[in-house]
């Protein structure tokens, strides 16, 4: 495993009138080479869990073991844990902080000291990764960036560094369709052609159930169903009452229970629920229409 969390609590504010338990004996194991969604509500845990993974935070009980390794027990490097996991805040402006986007995606290479032809080939290959031509991006000021450029940007300062694992909190927060669909689609990319673990964090399973491999659904503080996509959508009345957004075709299906009890909820795609419903509809001839549904569902 690359990450391991132990029976982890942690307290926000403590010692104060204000605390918040955010984490309450939360336990879970990230694989290496998979993507793994971990999903729940507002007040959750899962940005707290991300800063807990790369040892900004200390748990106030338990164990954060990366390969093995408790990450806050001597002789482990967690400054050397951050060049090797990097993290993508919701929000690209906490970690944009250079003049121009050439200076901004430097800024890991130059931190680890490289030669400059290096350093200038790791900015241009992480720029081109996410879609952002190195002629004309590097001398771009951050602030003329539309927000899904200054994410991408973001994304590329992280890549620069040339990680083995990326965690992104919530990383399609506030982008409109098409821009979910594009950042999720470059997250896969990455992972396949750079042979990254990826963690992403998420309040909707609609955003990451085509995309993870392993889901984690966090309620106060604490792992309460974990296990592929379908294994987790098969349980889609629980997600509901945890005010987790399901995706479509989980939604159509779990309407159709009213109808067919013993529906399936598990399904990805709409060729699945179609073939799901076959089991229930009475068969057709070759000239009876066969049942249709709204674009809105593919």
């Amino acid at each position: 495993m690359l990450f391991e969390v132990k029976d982890v609590f942690y307290t926000r504010m403590r010692g104060t009138p204000f605390a918040v338990e955010a984490l309450r004996g939360c336990s879970l194991a990230i694989p290496e080479g998979e993507i793994t969604a971990i999903v729940g509500p507002t007040q959750a845990g899962k940005s707290t869990l991300l800063l807990m993974l790369l040892g900004l935070l200390r748990p106030s009980r338990g164990t954060v073991l990366f390969r093995g390794q408790d990450i806050h027990q001597a002789p482990f490097d967690v400054e050397r844990l951050r060049l090797r996991v990097g993290i993508v805040f919701q929000s690209p402006e906490a970690q944009l902080f250079e003049e121009t986007v050439g200076k901004d995606v430097s800024f890991g290479p130059r931190r680890k000291k490289l030669p400059a032809a290096q350093s200038r080939r790791l900015v241009q290959e992480a720029l081109e990764a996410v879609g952002l031509p190195y002629e004309e991006f590097r001398t771009r000021y951050i602030s003329s960036l539309s927000g899904g450029q200054k994410r991408r940007v973001a994304i590329a300062g992280v890549l620069a560094l040339e990680p083995e694992a990326i965690l992104f909190d919530e990383p399609t927060a506030g982008l409109d369709p098409q821009g979910r669909q594009e950042l999720l689609a470059l997250i896969r990319r990455l992972k396949a052609e750079r042979r990254l673990t990826i963690v992403l964090t998420s309040s909707s399973l609609a955003d990451v159930a085509a995309l993870a491999d392993q889901v984690i659904v966090l309620h106060e503080g604490r792992v309460v169903l974990n296990g592929s996509p379908r294994e987790v959508l098969a349980r889609a009345e629980e997600l509901l009452a945890l005010d987790i957004t399901l995706p479509e075709i989980t939604r159509i299906a779990l309407g159709l229970r009213s109808l067919w009890p013993a529906l399936r909820c598990d399904v990805l795609t709409l060729a699945e629920l179609e073939e799901e419903l076959a089991r229930f509809l009475p068969r057709t001839t070759s000239q009876e229409p066969q049942p249709s549904f709204p674009d809105a569902c593919q």
